[in-house]
């Protein structure tokens, strides 16, 4: 607990310790299926075939693959992975969720990414039996 008043310096080393104890904490691999995301190299891969992705590419599947049957609101998306506070209207994710789902799709991964309309984006596909479990190391 931070009693006021007290010194910016002391506010900023506070945030800066959270902010290294979220990133210890996040998983190093994160396999499902076929697919599997080394967190610690930014590396993924499809079976034995690379996929390059993009900075933001990479966080978003990440943090969708965390929990690969819940379903993530365009809001926490855009929120958690781009670091926006306000709700607006923007296609960004949008863009991003198809250029990555293009990419898993060229390596022999399609239907990962699942769009569900008019509420967010998914790791799993429509059908939900007989998926695998997500594995994180």
């Amino acid at each position: 607990m931070l009693r006021a008043p007290f010194a910016y310096s002391e506010l900023r080393a506070r945030a800066q310790a959270l902010a290294r104890r979220d990133l210890a904490e996040e998983p190093g691999v994160i396999e499902y299926g076929d697919l599997r995301i080394d967190t610690a190299a930014h590396e993924v891969k499809v079976g034995a075939t690379p996929v390059a992705l993009r900075r933001l590419e990479f966080a978003l599947l990440a943090h969708i693959a965390r929990d690969p049957v819940r379903v993530y609101t365009k809001d926490e998306l855009m929120r958690d992975v781009w670091g926006f506070r306000s709700p607006g209207t923007t296609r960004t994710l949008d863009c991003y969720a198809s250029r990555l789902r293009r990419k898993l799709a060229q390596a022999g991964a399609g239907g990962l990414v699942y769009a569900v309309r008019g509420v967010g984006y998914r790791l799993a596909g429509d059908s939900l039996d007989g998926l695998p479990v997500a594995r994180v190391a």
